[in-house]
């Protein structure tokens, strides 16, 4: 059971902590996003924490995380203003429009700026006709910034449902959050899913399949070549069966762990696992399938440190050797 209360943790930052901790977020949506930008200071022109969807930076895609740590909900003046000098740099042509535009707002939202951000259409008509109020003496200090017609006309295209809220409820339930948090602070991660074993072998199995049904040819000293020739075996049969639902096990780890981790420690879990394992990978036994048995039984022992040990169950551990098996990291029969 996971005891740390993160959110104590996250209201406690200030506001640079809290542009850090979003950032390292951002970076680990290694599917979202090409790179990460953390402008930092003054002018920054409105962006916070940038997630660029392609090497085009602004040219391309990018979202824009703007960071609001004050000591109550943000003000809807504030929130206004930046949501305004944002689009008013993007009118300029310093950036495109960003795909989308996230208030990370740990202590809330102003209930009026909740409402306008629910209801799209609202927040346009609120930010162009108050643009005298919110954004024409704030955006650049000592210079009006008047709601021109091209302006406006900028204004209205522009996708008001892209703007969203991030909360504290938000960061602290997010798998990706929760792995930041638990590696600045402490506590569990969550447990991966349990895999789920498709009845027809998919081709990313052959590999290791083809290697298992090897040993049970060289056991046998029968010749197996397909899955449908060991049916009926008072062995084989379901011993297939257990090794695929290790590698599913293995699979659905590793694709968890790969998605919500941060750094390298899905990296260190599986070399501890390899390394682990070939000492019994060496030694030598009468035919290959006593080999697998012995691996197996090795691997499912192994007790790997770091934040992941505890997540990895037997068949997590024995999953991993066909999954090295499918990448040609070892060979169960000897050359």
């Amino acid at each position: 059971m996971n005891i740390f209360d993160y959110t104590r943790y996250i209201l406690s930052l200030n506001a640079d902590e809290l542009e850090i901790l979003v950032r390292k977020w951002a970076k680990a949506q290694s599917s979202e996003y090409h790179s990460v930008h953390r402008p930092a200071g003054a002018g920054d022109r409105g962006c916070d924490v940038i997630g660029f969807c392609s090497p085009g930076k602004f040219e391309g895609d990018w979202d824009n995380y703007q960071c609001k740590q004050y000591n109550k909900a943000v003000p809807t003046d504030k929130g206004m203003h930046e949501l305004g000098k944002v689009l008013y740099y993007s009118y300029l042509g310093e950036f495109s429009a960003p795909r989308n535009y996230y208030f990370v707002a740990p202590k809330g939202i102003n209930r009026n700026l909740r409402n306008w951000i629910l209801n799209p259409s609202k927040l346009k008509f609120e930010l162009i006709e108050k643009w005298s109020k919110y954004c024409e003496d704030s955006i650049i200090d000592g210079k009006k910034i008047l709601l021109t017609s091209d302006l406006k006309d900028f204004i209205s295209k522009y996708d008001f449902s892209s703007v969203s809220i991030i909360g504290i409820d938000d960061i602290v339930d997010d798998s990706k959050f929760r792995a930041i948090l638990v590696d600045l602070y402490g506590g569990d991660l969550p447990s991966a899913p349990s895999g789920e074993v498709p009845l027809s072998i998919d081709e990313n199995e052959f590999n290791y399949v083809n290697k298992i049904l090897d040993t049970y040819s060289d056991h046998d000293k029968k010749s197996y070549s397909k899955p449908e020739e060991i049916i009926g075996h008072e062995d084989f049969e379901e011993d297939f069966t257990e090794q695929r639902e290790r590698f599913y096990s293995a699979e659905a780890f590793r694709v968890f762990y790969r998605d919500n981790m941060v750094d390298d420690v899905l990296e260190n879990f599986e070399k501890e696992i390899l390394k682990g394992i070939k000492p019994a990978l060496r030694l030598d036994y009468s035919n290959s399938f006593y080999r697998m048995c012995n691996v197996l039984s090795e691997a499912g022992k192994l007790q790997p440190s770091g934040k992941l040990a505890i997540h990895g169950k037997i068949d997590v551990k024995q999953g991993y050797c066909h999954q090295f098996a499918n990448e040609d990291k070892l060979e169960w029969r000897k050359k």
